[in-house]
Parts: C-alpha cells; structure tokens; sequence
C-alpha cells in the first residue's frame, strides 16, 4: 500500500516538473488563426456617437493571420474592393496599429476580447474611438 502511494506521488511530481505556460498570442483574437470579420458597432468621439443608423452604411474589418486587414463599408462589398491595409499589435504598450495610405494609424487597447474590442485613438491619428464586435448573424 505504502508503495502504491509513493509511486503515484512520484509520478504525479515527475509529470509535473518541466510544464512551462506559453503566452497567450493576442492576434490570435483579431484573426482566429485564419481570417475574421469584425464589424465597427460605434464610432465615438468623446460622447457624441457618430455610427451610422443604417447597418448597409457601416464598417466591417476582416483581420487575416497574414497580418493584412480590409477596410469595406457593407453597402459596397462586393462591388468595390476594400481598403488593404497592414496592421500591427503590441500587448506590452496596449496598441494596435494600421499601416497603408498617408500615415499610420495607432489605438490604444481599451478592450481586447473574442467579443469586443474598444480602440481608442492615439496622439490624434484617427477621429473616432471604436467598438468592434464580431460580425453579427442576422
């Protein structure tokens, strides 16, 4: 009995000794290793909400793991190609970031989720705080 005690304390001991935690890869929420549809449910600036009433005039954002993201506005997807852009994101600062076109375009991470992500604007490059949410089944 003694024996049947040490051995599976020995081995309970053993299968723990070189477990390591891997850090969690946070791109993996934007693009579900794959590619993933978000939809910009608010566009704020301060209090005021400047997201459009109408769902075929808002925004979706497709993040593909290839680290490239496509701006489209629903009413036109499919008759116009979306605005390519690279993005970027550092969880140590809290940013995310878009670059292509004239300049970049940096958020702080308010919010980093499977169901929501809240970006705020950093050092005035973009207008809007956003609320991403996944794109929704209707």
């Amino acid at each position: 009995m003694r024996l049947s005690i040490f051995l599976l304390l020995l081995l309970t001991l053993s299968a723990c000794g070189n477990t390591s935690i891997e850090p969690i890869d946070h791109y993996i929420l934007l693009h579900d290793n794959s590619s993933k549809v978000w939809l910009v449910d608010k566009q704020l600036d301060g209090d005021k909400d400047f997201t459009p009433l109408r769902i075929e005039y808002k925004e979706i954002i497709v993040f593909h793991e290839s680290r490239n993201a496509y701006f489209h506005r629903l009413k036109t997807l499919g008759t116009k190609h979306g605005v390519k852009k690279t993005f970027w994101l550092d969880a140590s600062k809290k940013e995310l970031g878009f670059s292509g076109g004239k300049r970049d375009v940096v958020f702080e991470i308010v919010k980093l989720s499977r169901k929501k992500i809240i970006l705020k604007p950093k050092n005035n490059s973009s207008k809007y705080t956003i609320v991403l949410i996944p794109f929704p089944e209707y």
